[in-house]
């Protein structure tokens, strides 16, 4: 458990771990750094007896999560960020599921999402229906599941053997992590039960991402990946398709921010960009009508765009 301005909520989280029904666990805090020691320190102080605490400078939560699996004396390493916490049946189910499924390197549950902007606690499930519970690696390089570190128990020799979190990532590290623990046969597996609540923050990091942060990121990963790993010609194929992919997205999103601005010749250069990509005679179309009717056609496409957000919007 990396711990940075983590007094507010750690003890909730904590309690969530001592309440498991699977108990043959130890329990590891790294203080990050944080600002908020001699409060931290007082939230930790009713679990002294309950927890290894570990104090080093600020260096992420990658290096905290590091430092904690080189620390852990257990075969199994389990993830829990502070402000959140873990259902009582979460790592009995989650260690089933590993003892269960040898190939599987790690096990993600389906989360709860609760905290000020979301109210009563609402699901949110990892895959879609009908998908296999063991997703190999280029299911993750297509991103066919997602995982969240708060949610996942990952075998620890696997976990160190991978390379562990990448420590100059900042954001996304955790999906650059379960794409290398499965390579190249390992499986990520998803128990499809919600055993573990995310809270979500108005004031954290990842809800101040832009959708272009989060593709931009999502490209980074997959850019790391290719120069991490020594792919087959296969895995490279794929890989290079879903980073072209990405791209096309991040010039679609400029776009429409071009269009926002009035800025029609540069809009129409990224709608050719994307098009290398997408091939759609509907983007050519609106190429050709950029260059006659730029205004209209700005109207028109961000009409449109507006539309499509609002219907995704609705119930």
């Amino acid at each position: 458990m990396p711990a940075y301005r983590a007094a507010p909520f750690i003890a909730e989280a904590l309690a969530s771990v001592l309440a498991q029904t699977f108990q043959d666990f130890e329990i590891l805090v790294v203080n990050d750094g944080s600002p908020d020691q001699a409060d931290l320190e007082a939230a930790l102080s009713p679990f002294a007896s309950r927890i290894r605490y570990f104090d080093q400078p600020n260096r992420g939560v990658s290096a905290a999560r590091n430092y904690a699996i080189h620390q852990a004396r257990g075969s199994f390493v389990a993830f829990l960020d502070s402000d959140d916490a873990w259902l009582p049946q979460y790592l009995d189910t989650q260690v089933r599921f590993l003892d269960q499924n040898p190939s599987a390197v790690a096990a993600v549950s389906d989360v709860l999402l609760f905290g000020d902007p979301v109210g009563s606690e609402v699901r949110h499930e990892w895959l879609r229906p009908g998908m296999a519970q063991l997703l190999g690696f280029e299911d993750m390089i297509c991103r066919r599941a997602g995982q969240l570190p708060s949610a996942t128990v990952v075998r620890r020799t696997t976990a160190i053997a991978a390379g562990l979190f990448d420590e100059q990532m900042r954001l996304g590290e955790d999906i650059e992590f379960s794409m290398r623990i499965c390579f190249s046969q390992g499986m990520i597996g998803y128990t499809k039960q919600a055993l573990a609540k995310y809270r979500k923050n108005p004031d954290g990091a990842v809800a101040k991402l832009s959708p272009r942060d989060i593709t931009q990121n999502e490209r980074e990963c997959l850019l790391r990946i290719g120069s991490k790993l020594p792919l087959e010609s296969r895995q490279r194929t794929v890989l290079e398709r879903e980073i072209a992919g990405l791209q096309a997205e991040l010039a679609m999103i400029d776009v429409y921010e071009d269009l926002a601005h009035q800025q029609f010749h540069k809009a129409a250069k990224d709608l050719k960009q994307a098009n290398r990509y997408y091939r759609d005679k509907r983007i050519l179309l609106a190429m050709v009508a950029l260059k006659i009717f730029p205004r209209w056609t700005s109207r028109l496409l961000l009409a449109r765009k507006h539309g499509r957000q609002m219907a995704k919007a609705r119930p």
